[in-house]
C-alpha cells in the first residue's frame, strides 16, 4: 500500500505533445501507468539525483531544481519521466514530465 495518497497526476506541456504522437498500444500502457501512479506514486524506476539532467526542470516549465524524477517504460522503447512534489492543501502530485523515445532518453540523460 502506498504511504500517500495523490490528488492528481498531471501531464507538462511536454508530456501532452508527445502523448499525442503515441500509438494505441502506447497509450494504453500510459493509461495504466497514470492508474498505477494514482495508487503508488513511487511505482516507477527512481532515477539518482546525480543523473538528473539541470534541463529538465527547464525543459518541462517548472521553476528551479527537480527534487525527485522517476522513470517508466512504454511499448516500443518509449521512456515516460516524472516527479513526485507535494503541495499544501491539495497533497502529493504527480506530474510527467517527458514522454519520449529510448534514444532521446539516453541523450538526455547523457548516457550516449
Amino acid at each position: 500500500m502506498a504511504r500517500f495518497t495523490v490528488s492528481e497526476v498531471r501531464l507538462s506541456p511536454r508530456a501532452a505533445r508527445a502523448e499525442s504522437h503515441l500509438e494505441g498500444k502506447q497509450q494504453r500502457k500510459l493509461n495504466w501507468w497514470i492508474a498505477r501512479l494514482k495508487l503508488d506514486p513511487f511505482a516507477g524506476d527512481q532515477i539518482p539525483k546525480a543523473r538528473i539532467p539541470t534541463s529538465l526542470a527547464r525543459r518541462s516549465g517548472l521553476p528551479g531544481q527537480l527534487a525527485n524524477a522517476w522513470r517508466f517504460e512504454l511499448p516500443l522503447a518509449f521512456r515516460g519521466i516524472y516527479t513526485v512534489s507535494g503541495h499544501p492543501g491539495s497533497g502529493v502530485v504527480v506530474i510527467i514530465l517527458e514522454i519520449l523515445t529510448h534514444k532521446e532518453y539516453e541523450r538526455l540523460f547523457g548516457y550516449r
